[in-house]
């Protein structure tokens, strides 16, 4: 068996955002995207299940029909008030307050004597309106 030295790694990396206002511009527009996309989904469910509803056959099929449509009402209500809430937090952030954005995986090279948990963890890039400010490691 071969015994190497070093060796490369992936690790996590995360990636911090400072808030500003095109950050929060940004992040409020997509929420609202994403809001109008379910509600443009809910329409398009309850125009088809009024015609199909009208094709089935029995009241049975109606009814089982009926139930799966309101299941799928409810879940897009759900995911419409979870959306609502994430505008209600965003909209809250303090101007220069930083938030988890993303994470990102990197490699690391990992030498004998090294602390892995010290190499594993802790790398971080903070951004502000899209441009690196800092990288840290631990």
């Amino acid at each position: 068996m071969q015994h190497w030295n070093a060796m490369r790694v992936k690790r996590q990396i995360t990636v911090t955002a400072i808030v500003t206002d095109k950050l929060k511009e940004e992040m409020l527009q997509e929420l609202q995207e994403s809001i109008d996309r379910v509600d443009a989904s809910q329409r398009e469910l309850e125009a088809r299940s009024r015609r199909f509803l009208l094709q089935l056959p029995s009241a049975d099929m109606v009814s089982a029909a009926r139930r799966e449509l309101e299941a799928e009402t409810r879940r897009h209500e759900q995911l419409r008030r979870e959306l609502k809430e994430r505008q209600e937090q965003v909209a809250a952030l303090t101007l220069g307050e930083r938030i988890p954005y993303t994470t990102l995986e990197g490699d690391v090279e990992i030498n004998v004597g090294d602390n892995l948990i010290d190499k594993l963890s802790g790398a971080e890039i903070v951004i502000k309106d899209g441009v690196v400010q800092e990288i840290k490691e631990a």
